[in-house]
Order: structure tokens, then sequence, then C-alpha cells
């Protein structure tokens, strides 16, 4: 692999599920190395690679009430089947460094190494769900592991927290977890929490904390999916303890009764632009996380079409700097600031 190519933008994006993706689509052979076919799915390490995205956040994200699905298991009590599920992915994604597709982030250096050297994709493991935790005290061994940072649930909750389509805030468990995570030296994904978690989580967390993958709440008043992005004033909260937020560009997380735009991913970055400045947001693509290529804006159908948003935002008055940090530098100051990763 030739070293990147510094004329061009470079991206890292904060939230892929590749060990999903790769599972998802073939259970029993995952491998991201085959194109998909672009009517349903546009991750690859080669799209990545042809796109610029030299880092990325990967996640291990589990889904409970679908046990017989790799990244499935029962309930908030199945505490061995989501560690099961979690462990399956992290072990892909070893596999996958081994094969040297990718290299796991355990120093911030490691991401660095991937914007100015020849190498592979540099991935930063986020847990997505903590459930696969079985208990506080688990949460070094995880680190140890080279997970980064944890969202303590997804959108059904957690034993840990509720969840955006489950109300309710952190669990005494959740409050151990807290503190374990911080003591581990890990940060703090605020996508998919309820709201009253997210204020609990602001409350005790000592550690980063940033949204991976939500957008501007403001603009989408009447969603059925309105929790799942940033509160003004929780934004403003993260924002004030320097946290990033990343742009989600599932069109219905953009725009309620039409497929998106790029104008649409514009309104949001500058919504949120408003609260955390431009140089604390980035991407939080989710591309293929759960839905295919047509649910993703007009013109941003994959990886290798970023460099179109990154001409919009040219057009729309960002500077080069400005542009610059939204590819990757905001995001690679948040994860040099991860006391775990500076270890």
């Amino acid at each position: 692999m030739t070293a990147p190519d510094t004329t061009k933008t470079t991206w890292l994006d904060a939230h892929l599920d590749l060990a999903y993706i790769a599972l998802d689509r073939a259970r029993n052979a995952p491998d991201l190395g085959i194109e998909p076919d672009p009517t349903r799915g546009c991750v690859s390490w080669k799209a990545l690679q042809r796109g610029g995205v030299r880092g990325c956040f990967g996640t291990i994200f589990t889904e409970m009430g679908d046990p017989d699905h790799p990244c499935g298991y029962g309930d908030h009590e199945d505490r061995d089947g989501a560690h099961r599920a979690g462990l399956r992915q992290l072990e892909l994604y070893e596999d996958w460094e081994r094969q040297g597709h990718l290299r796991i982030v355990r120093h911030a250096e490691d991401l660095e190494r991937a914007f100015t050297e020849s190498g592979p994709l540099a991935v930063v493991l986020l847990m997505e769900c903590a459930d696969p935790i079985r208990s506080p005290q688990e949460a070094e061994w995880w680190a140890e592991r080279g997970v980064s940072m944890v969202g303590l649930s997804w959108g059904e909750g957690s034993r840990y927290s509720g969840g955006n389509a489950r109300a309710g805030g952190l669990t005494e468990e959740g409050r151990e977890l807290v503190a374990a995570l911080d003591d581990a030296g890990l940060a703090h994904d605020v996508s998919h929490l309820a709201d009253q978690s997210v204020e609990d989580l602001l409350g005790l967390a000592r550690g980063p904390i940033a949204s991976s993958h939500s957008n501007a709440r403001s603009l989408l008043p009447g969603s059925r999916s309105l929790r799942r992005h940033l509160d003004t004033d929780h934004a403003r909260e993260i924002a004030a303890r320097d946290g990033v937020a990343g742009i989600n560009l599932f069109t219905r997380f953009l725009v309620e009764d039409r497929r998106a735009e790029i104008g649409d991913v514009l309104a949001h970055v500058n919504a949120l632009a408003a609260v955390f400045g431009r140089h604390r947001l980035g991407l939080g693509t989710d591309m293929d996380g759960g839905f295919g290529p047509t649910a993703l804006p007009v013109g941003l159908e994959g990886p290798d079409q970023l460099d179109t948003l990154d001409q919009a935002l040219g057009s729309a008055g960002w500077n080069d700097d400005e542009r610059r940090s939204f590819g990757s530098g905001a995001w690679r100051d948040f994860v040099s600031r991860i006391p775990r990763l500076n270890r």
C-alpha cells in the first residue's frame, strides 16, 4: 500500500459497523475484501481506500432479542450471550489485523501513523451497547484487548442505561460501569442513550465524551427518531468538555419526507457547528449499518464519494483548515486525549 496522498482529503469516520457488516453478509466467512452488490452495500476495504478513509471507529455492535444472529443475544440479563457476541466481533478485528487489513489503535500514535505513513486502515474500537461487559469489573479486560470507547446502550437500552427507544437513566450498575470505564481510561459515546442517561453520564464521567453518529435534533422536530439525535443543551455540555460530534449520513436522520441531499447534510453540519464550532465536528457515517446506499444522501452513496462532501463544505464557506478538521482532524484530536491511548 502506498503512503497517503497528502493532496487529497483524508477521512476518519467515527462510526463504521465493520464486524457487523461482514458477519451479516456472510456469517461463516466474514470478509470485507469482496466488493458488495452496489444496490445493497458500499463498504469494503477497497472502497474505504479509494475514498481516502485512513481511520475509523470500528464498532463492536450487539443487539438483544435475536440470539441466533452472530451479533445478537437473548436479553439484557443474558450476560454470557452478549459477551460471546461482542467477543466474536473483537476476535474478527484481531483476525483482520493479523491479515494486514487494519491496525487496531492501542496508542494515540497508531492513529497518527495512518495519516502520515503507508499502512492499513487504523481502527479505534468502539463498543456500541455495553451489555457484552458482563460486570463493571470486566471493563479493564476489554480495555486490555483494545476497546477505547464505549456507548452504554443501543436503542432499546442495556442493563446499564436507558436508550433512545427506552427512556431511563443509568442503573446502579451503570453508574459503577461509568466509574470503571473512567478508571480504565476509556472515552464515552452518548449516541443511542436516553436523555436522562446522557444527563447522568455528563454528571458522572471524568473521561472524554463524544457523540459518534447523531445529528441535530433541532432540525427534526417531528421525527420518530427525534431522541436519537443531539439535544442542543446536551450538545452544549459535550462541546464545553471539548467533545466532538459525528454526522450520521442515514437519510432518515437528515430529513423526514424524502431522500436526503448534500444540502441536508450541510444543514446538520452547520446546526451542530453553531454549538461545537467548526473544529469539533467530523463524520460518523454509519454506512451499511443496517441500511444500503439508497438510504444515503444523493451523491454520497459510498465512502469513495466523500470528496463531494468536502467540496460542498468549501462551497459553503468552510476554509481549508476547517475542512481538514472535519475530514479527520477533530476526531484525531479527540483520540489523542483518550487516557488509555496515552499510557
